[in-house]
């Protein structure tokens, strides 16, 4: 009795759309189908597939121009004449800038920080967009002729990598991603087709298991002899492996949980401590970009989205709301942990990743952030995640009204500021204050009593970590000081960075950054019998 066939094994095209419908057991088949048409050779012989003779072939045109500011668009093909939003990375602006139909649009830096690898695939990527597409977004622009909506391109994004549209949604918008999709998984089986792929895979096994030629057999080696071969990115190349039906034979080698651990055994959605979320965020990363440019806050463990669905605040203090709880995947940048052993060509594996060792005894573990693995997230416009950032940061209206009020007044000192928000937030007894700011339970009675107008930087920033103010107040309340915040040299410049990034932490975990930072914990150093 034979089975019936499921959506994986569609291989159609939309009479009505002219979309390409593709199930996952035909990818093979349409890579086939592809390189039948393009370059026959690749399909009889290993080779490294020659993609500028494919382009020229099919009269596409590469241009090099930044798509993003976190790096996360890698490129996009022009299927029709069009305007897209190019990056400024000097006026951190985008402008609309039009390319006619038969433009690939790459983006240089992301070549340089994912490899050339990651180029040849966009480009095939690319190319199969104009290869399936360009009639479906023909027959669209028709349909829209009247209408004023603008059809802009496919974006080849980093982090659409591994996303998966919902099934049976009738969607323009959905449609689309399917394209997209497609275009994922199809460019690493044209670079890399099915029988040439594995035949020389098991070329290269055959070669290590033969003892006259002294080689180890491993997956290391493996699949680094297979990336040069056919100029592919490692972590392709792994996923190559097994798709073709080669885990059995790999998984013999000794090394094959070591060189495999990204896929086979890493966890998602790690909640981190504060330390260790700056530690990442001060590392040469992309993740900075990421947590600046689509302005997310550190919650509960989590950079999350800055938005009032995603972010609570109860007693001045920042969690994740219900929603976000059980929607971590789209609100909050995803930070892997896995288990690892140095390796030969770990270093090529993590390249453009952020890593954080964390090394306890025998046991170590990584940290890990890539744009891969994020969710396709819905930026809106700059202007408006900056609103919902000071609405999620801001205290009572009234209070703060009050409070620049007197900050303002030349009359009002600043222990009277100081002591409006403490009694605002209930500080009443000294050991409250100390509780909250870890500063000596003497500095509350100097405050109260408007004794203690000369505070010192570290007291005043103790303060006002301990009463949860943004950085936009305190730095009000720094200039009324004698203090000046200095954005350029510690620890002020690290106090800001903290400010900026993970507001609303309490004094211990502020201090527990700054001890990674290597700057002094804030906090009293006062004898206890001080007046």
């Amino acid at each position: 009795m034979t089975s019936r066939p499921t959506s994986s094994d569609i291989f159609d095209v939309n009479k009505k759309t002219g979309a390409l419908i593709l199930g996952k057991n035909r990818l093979d088949d349409y890579a086939t189908k592809f390189l039948t048409r393009h370059c026959k050779e690749a399909l009889t012989t290993p080779m490294p597939l020659p993609v500028e003779k494919i382009l020229q072939k099919v009269g596409l045109t590469v241009k090099e121009v930044s798509l993003s500011r976190n790096l996360d668009i890698f490129g996009c093909c022009m299927l029709l004449d069009g305007e897209v939003e190019v990056y400024d990375r000097e006026s951190g602006t985008y402008h609309s800038t039009f390319f006619p139909a038969g433009t690939i649009l790459v983006d240089p830096n992301s070549e340089a920080l994912y490899g050339e690898g990651s180029k040849r695939n966009t480009l095939i990527h690319e190319a199969l967009h104009w290869e399936k597409d360009k009639t479906y977004f023909e027959i669209l622009a028709l349909k829209n002729a009247e209408a004023t909506e603008k059809l802009y391109p496919i974006m080849c994004r980093q982090s659409e990598t591994f996303y998966e549209p919902p099934e049976g949604k009738k969607t323009k918008e959905n449609e689309v991603k399917w394209l997209e999709w497609q275009a994922h998984r199809l460019a690493p089986r044209v670079l890399m087709p099915y029988k040439t792929f594995k035949q020389k895979a098991l070329e290269l096994i055959d070669r290590y298991m033969n003892p006259q030629n002294n080689i180890v057999p491993s997956c290391d080696i493996l699949v680094e002899d297979l990336s040069e071969f056919f100029i592919a990115s490692r972590a392709s190349v792994k996923y190559r492996l097994i798709e073709v039906g080669l885990l059995e034979k790999i998984s013999e080698f000794e090394d094959y949980d070591t060189i495999f651990a990204e896929i086979n055994n890493r966890k998602e959605f790690v909640a981190l401590t504060p330390a260790e979320a700056y530690q990442l965020l001060r590392l040469d990363s992309t993740l900075q970009e990421w947590v600046s440019g689509g302005r997310f806050v550190f919650v509960d463990g989590y950079f999350v989205l800055a938005d009032p669905k995603y972010i609570t605040t109860e007693n001045g203090i920042l969690h994740l709301s219900t929603k976000a709880k059980k929607n971590l995947a789209k609100c909050a940048i995803n930070i892997h942990e896995q288990k690892y052993s140095a390796y030969q060509n770990i270093q090529k594996d993590f390249m453009a990743y952020t890593v954080l060792y964390n090394v306890v005894g025998v046991d170590q573990r990584m940290l890990t952030f890539h744009p891969k693995y994020q969710a396709n997230f819905d930026y809106e416009p700059d202007e408006v995640y900056a609103a919902f950032h000071e609405h999620i940061l801001s205290y009572d209206e009234n209070e703060e009204i009050e409070l620049v009020k007197k900050l303002g007044d030349p009359t009002t000192t600043l222990c009277q500021c100081l002591w409006f928000l403490m009694e605002n937030r209930k500080w009443k007894y000294p050991e409250i204050f100390h509780e909250k700011t870890l500063l000596h339970k003497n500095y509350h009675g100097k405050i109260k009593n408007d004794k203690y107008n000369n505070i010192g930087t570290d007291v005043l920033m103790a303060i006002c970590v301990g009463l949860g103010l943004n950085l936009r107040i305190i730095e009000k309340i720094f200039e009324k000081s004698l203090n000046k915040l200095d954005y350029y040299k510690d620890p002020d410049k690290t106090y800001i960075h903290i400010l900026e990034n993970m507001p609303g932490l309490s004094i211990q975990d502020f201090n527990s950054v700054l001890e990674q930072a290597g700057i002094p914990k804030l906090g009293s150093t006062i004898k206890d019998d001080e007046d």
